[in-house]
């Protein structure tokens, strides 16, 4: 899921730039997973210490929060078995999920999985980005929700790549058309998967740009 961030972050960087979104490593999820326990016991949130690799992805370089990225597009995984999508609108506050398998949690798991993410987003936001100048909402945790009609995929082994599919699809507006997905497509896109990260990963490696 990493690679498939990084190819897709790699081939539509002129597009999210002019839009303002990006793609995330899945480092940002399992990274507040890994802290929340600290973070819920934490008297001091506003001053908590927080990891190096979380703040350098909220100030990567041209793709600060809050500055060049309203929008961030990362993969989740659900009880360490289930991935989904996430569209993050750092904003409004607001986590649209996209699930390729919504019957496997009801909202209730699903609520427990998100709860790290939603609370401490804000804060996190507030610590490292420059907000200021955004319709920034405050410390209140971010809401979610799951987007319907999509596709729903019950072979195993599909649901990472049919959520970055999601995420591709969603970062181009293309939301109507996840549900029309089949599972031929399925095994169409990851062929093309493949074929995306050799172009945008695997060739500028061995043939860098002059």
């Amino acid at each position: 899921m990493e690679i498939l961030m990084h190819m897709l972050d790699a081939k539509y960087s002129r597009l999210f730039e002019e839009q303002k979104l990006a793609f995330i490593t899945p480092h940002l999820t399992s990274g507040i997973q890994a802290i929340s326990k600290d973070f819920n016991k934490s008297r001091k949130r506003d001053t908590f210490a927080w990891d190096e690799q979380l703040t350098g992805l909220v100030l990567q370089p041209g793709k600060k929060w809050m500055e060049d990225v309203l929008t961030v597009y990362t993969p989740m995984i659900w009880g360490d078995k289930h991935w989904v999508g996430l569209a993050i609108n750092l904003d409004l506050g607001v986590v649209e999920v996209l699930d390729p398998l919504p019957t496997l949690y009801k909202d209730s798991a699903a609520g427990r999985f998100m709860a790290p993410v939603l609370k401490a987003l804000p804060y996190l936001v507030k610590k490292v980005a420059n907000y200021q100048l955004t319709q920034f909402r405050g410390l209140a945790p971010f809401t979610w929700h799951r987007i319907k009609d999509l596709y729903i995929n019950e072979r195993g082994g599909d649901c990472g790549p049919v959520t970055a599919k999601f995420l591709e699809m969603h970062a181009h507006g293309d939301s109507a058309n996840m549900l029309s997905i089949t599972d031929r497509d399925v095994d169409d896109f990851r062929k093309q998967f493949v074929l995306d990260i050799y172009k945008t990963i695997v060739l500028p490696a061995y043939y860098p740009p002059a």
